[in-house]
């Protein structure tokens, strides 16, 4: 009994963490539309005279590959041109990037150095010299549309409103099968914000493309993201984390699995440490929407190659121990799981290909960077310097 109890345990678990979460967010959002007939906050969006002023932080390391296109892009957006700002925080940048951004200073852009002290600890430094109404942050990779600005800007009208997420989507086609499954995971993300942002529970946002009321800003850990710790710290004071999906910026998506596992590996080890550093938000009983929505959509997510492990083990053993087809019809998903994954790590530079395997190998690989980072992070392993990987 105890070997069953924990393989259905694990498993129903890790459906609420893949899927069922989010049909509960879909039902909710339903019957909360039923019942209000609209979405937690309403405000009428300012003309472009009344826009806020806003600063777009851009923070960077050697990007002189990249850094001249995206100063373009960002100038290029449709904003009052006096109601606008660039600043470049380059952090120890040892190319061309800081000659490049002086270029621009007869635009209006302008550089932070800052000799080496890790991305986090460069944009606190940077954020001191910034004084207007909003600030957006971003990185070099990304491109923003041309309305991106003027968009998320206009939801600081609603005075509730503390931090707005972009909507971050990928500008490459996905040419691998784990791509495309990389594609459909990110969708996934974003579905789940837009319903955690319409009940008014969202409490994440993508670092690459977000903006924040600068009255809220606070003093940031220099081992801890930005992406995890300004949302926290915005919802902490009371403020509410919009999801805007007509804000659309763009990202190239990684085409070599070991940078990816690198890249989730630093985004869990940071956030799982910076996520407890707010544990008030994680206690159902003074924040229960935001608690229910930072167990299931961050924590249980991170922990979810342990519940993994378990039912594998456990459903194998109950197999080994008590062959039957219940016991087979346990076991077996997560054995065609792991050989579906091998045979694609095995098979990626080759033109052979099954249904399946590159979804179960990006699933695979995610786990293993969620098992790595939060070990890691429990361990007092930290990050502070800039990484582009």
């Amino acid at each position: 009994m105890v070997l069953w109890a924990i393989t259905v345990a694990s498993t129903a678990i890790l459906y609420w963490i893949y899927d069922g979460y989010g049909r509960a967010l879909f039902l909710m959002n339903g019957f909360r539309k039923a019942i209000r007939g609209r979405s937690v906050f309403s405000a009428e969006q300012s003309q472009d005279g009344n826009l806020p002023s806003i600063t777009v932080l851009l923070t960077v390391h050697n990007e002189a590959a990249v850094i001249r296109a995206r100063i373009e892009n960002i100038l290029q957006c449709e904003y009052p041109s006096d109601r606008i700002s660039v600043v470049v925080a380059s952090d120890g940048s040892t190319d061309d990037t800081n000659v490049i951004i002086r270029s621009f200073s007869d635009r209006g852009v302008r550089l932070h150095k800052s000799p080496g002290l890790g991305k986090t600890t460069t944009q606190n430094s940077a954020i001191q010299t910034i004084e207007s109404d909003v600030i957006v942050f971003t990185d070099a990779d990304v491109t923003f549309e041309p309305q991106f600005l003027k968009i998320i800007a206009r939801k600081f009208d609603d005075h509730t409103v503390g931090a707005v997420d972009g909507h971050l989507l990928y500008s490459s086609q996905p040419t691998l099968d784990v791509q495309t499954s990389q594609d459909h995971y990110w969708n996934y993300e974003l579905r789940l914000r837009n319903l955690e942002s319409q009940l008014g529970i969202l409490a994440v946002v993508a670092g690459a493309c977000f903006a924040l009321r600068r009255s809220l800003f606070q003093t940031m850990n220099p081992a801890i993201g930005e992406d995890c710790i300004v949302p926290l710290d915005v919802v902490a004071q009371g403020f509410l984390v919009l999801h805007e999906p007509t804000a659309k910026a763009w990202v190239r998506m990684d085409d070599d699995a070991a940078m990816t596992l690198r890249r989730r590996i630093r985004m869990t080890l940071r956030n799982w440490q910076g996520t407890w550093t707010r544990i008030e938000l994680l206690n159902p009983f003074r924040f229960p929407g935001y608690a229910f929505a930072l167990w299931s959509h961050k924590l249980l997510r991170w922990l979810s190659p342990v519940f993994l492990a378990s039912a594998t083990v456990s459903s194998a053993l109950l197999l080994a121990t008590q062959p039957s087809v219940f016991t087979m019809a346990a076991f077996m998903p997560f054995a065609m799981l792991f050989t579906l994954a091998a045979f694609s790590c095995f098979s990626r530079h080759r033109s052979v290909n099954i249904p399946g395997a590159g979804t179960a190998y990006s699933f695979v690989l995610a786990n293993t960077a969620f098992l790595i980072g939060v070990w890691r992070a429990i361990t007092g392993h930290q990050i502070h310097a800039y990484r582009n990987t």
